[in-house]
């Protein structure tokens, strides 16, 4: 790339839906043909990513009065 080329959406990682079974090659009829998944980190640090926005966006909306508590 040359020094005037500029990168807009930085790769964050794959998400939970990138890392479904249905995409995987090792996926067939009968089930997975591998004993240990291969995307497990993958899926895992997904998982992590998008629990950690979540909750982040959870504590931004107390912050600002939008969150309602149901008693």
């Amino acid at each position: 790339m040359g020094q005037n080329t500029r990168i807009y959406q930085k790769f964050q990682g794959y998400s939970t839906e990138d890392c479904s079974c249905d995409y995987c090659l090792y996926k067939t009829k009968a089930g997975c043909s591998l004993e240990v998944c291969c995307c497990a980190e993958e899926k895992a640090e997904a998982l992590l990513r998008e629990v950690a926005a979540e909750n982040q966006l959870a504590a931004e909306s107390v912050k600002r009065g939008r969150f309602n508590a149901v008693a």
